[in-house]
């Protein structure tokens, strides 16, 4: 691979040498035509490089990678096995109910309650009641206002310039001063601001008849005991029942044949094999330039 570097250096070299080469020509024609000597500058030939080589390591495949599937039968055993003969039974065996005589009390009348009212008792009472309470009242006086008058400039003072004539009627410009004009104008003036009053209005009250408590009700339990009698029933000792039995079931052993290990495919993969070789490759090509030399009579 050829440097980029090298080839600006040899471009470059190139042209300078190229402009040296017209230099020198026009020199020469320059010395011819006057007959004066001639002194080289610089001198070149072209040179050739060779192309450069260098020796790697590279890994090449000797033999691809392959793979071969190696089938597996399926394994079986015998075992025993626990089979059912004849499924579990129950039956059942019924025991009878159990009863006796027994005395019982029994109510004929529940208990009852009565009661004596005794009304409450009350009196007439005179009482204050507040008919409105204490409060106080506005009462708004307005603003009281004034017309006062005063004196406003309308335009101030200034100065101006008049054009008059003179007595052969020629005109003259004249400066004259226009006094200040002035106006009285009227507006309000507050004497007095707004304000609110307040009335006290005291509470009323009035006397009211009202009947009260004086005792409250009362009302007196008379209580009313139940009646009883024995009577003779026929009560349960014990239910009648039914007693569970329970025949177990029968099994037995059997021989059967069963899989231990199931059928399958290995693969056996074997690794491609590689291997490293030398080979020559290319660093950079081969290239022409020109080289600075020494003049063939002496000189540079």
């Amino acid at each position: 691979m050829i440097n980029m570097r090298t080839l600006i250096v040899s471009g470059t070299a190139f042209i300078v040498m190229a402009a040296t080469h017209t230099s020198a020509a026009f020199a020469w024609e320059t010395q011819h035509r006057s007959h004066a000597p001639a002194k080289p500058v610089a001198c070149y030939k072209k040179v050739h490089q060779p192309a450069q080589y260098k020796w790697v390591k590279r890994r090449v495949l000797v033999q691809p990678a392959s793979h071969h599937v190696e089938v597996i039968p399926a394994r079986y055993a015998y075992k025993k096995r626990k089979v059912q003969i004849s499924e579990r039974q129950i039956s059942y065996h019924e025991i009878p109910a159990k009863y006796k005589t027994k005395v019982r009390r029994v109510m004929v009348q529940p208990e009852t309650v009565s009661y004596h009212e005794k009304p409450a008792k009350y009196k007439i009472k005179k009482r204050k009641v507040l008919v409105s309470r204490a409060h106080r009242v506005a009462h708004t006086i307005p603003a009281k206002y004034k017309l006062v008058h005063k004196k406003v400039m309308v335009s101030p003072a200034r100065t101006g310039w008049t054009i008059k004539h003179d007595k052969w009627g020629k005109p003259v410009h004249c400066q004259v001063e226009y006094p200040a004009v002035y106006k009285t104008v009227a507006h309000k003036k507050l004497v007095r601001k707004a304000r609110t009053k307040y009335h006290k209005i005291p509470a009323q009250y009035r006397y009211v008849q009202e009947k009260v408590l004086v005792r409250h009700a009362k009302r007196k339990k008379i209580v009313h005991p139940a009646r009883y009698k024995h009577v003779e029933e026929r009560v349960l000792v014990r239910p009648a029942k039914h007693k569970k039995i329970v025949h177990p079931a029968r099994y037995k052993w059997v021989k059967e044949k069963v899989l231990v290990q199931k059928a399958r495919k290995v693969v056996h993969r074997q690794p491609a094999v590689y291997k490293t070789v030398k080979e020559k490759v290319l660093v950079s090509h081969g290239k022409s330039g020109w080289m600075r030399v020494s003049a063939p009579d002496g000189g540079c």
